[in-house]
């Protein structure tokens, strides 16, 4: 299934998935009080709408319906399709350069390579 997560849904659902089961005031919480209880709401209304979360109970208890990694794998390839057509080798090649990766990280490229069978 796809889900299309806004960068706002996105920081609920991280809250969601660190903490399992949530209340609205635990989401306000830990976002410092820096969203109203209505925008909160709003966004608690459109994820339980896309299927990403469901509530239950009374005051409603949040908990996540999809896993954080299925909802990773589907943004990596929305990314890498939308911007390398989806070739993570392209990806990787603009990465090393324009120098976005750190030594160390090209070292565990390196590593990673070696070891696959190709």
């Amino acid at each position: 299934m796809k889900y299309k997560i806004s960068d706002s849904e996105w920081k609920i659902m991280e809250i969601i998935w660190e903490n399992g089961f949530v209340l609205q005031s635990d989401i306000m919480d830990a976002l410092d009080g820096k969203w109203n209880k209505n925008t909160v709401y709003t966004f608690l209304s459109r994820l339980e709408q896309k299927g990403l979360v469901v509530s239950e109970g009374s005051p409603k208890q949040y908990r996540a319906s999809v896993s954080r990694g299925e909802c990773v794998a589907q943004e990596e390839e929305s990314f890498l399709n939308k911007i390398y057509h989806g070739s993570a080798g392209k990806m990787v090649t603009a990465f090393l350069q324009e120098g976005r990766l750190s030594a160390d990280e090209v070292e565990e490229l390196k590593k990673l390579l070696e070891g696959m069978d190709v």
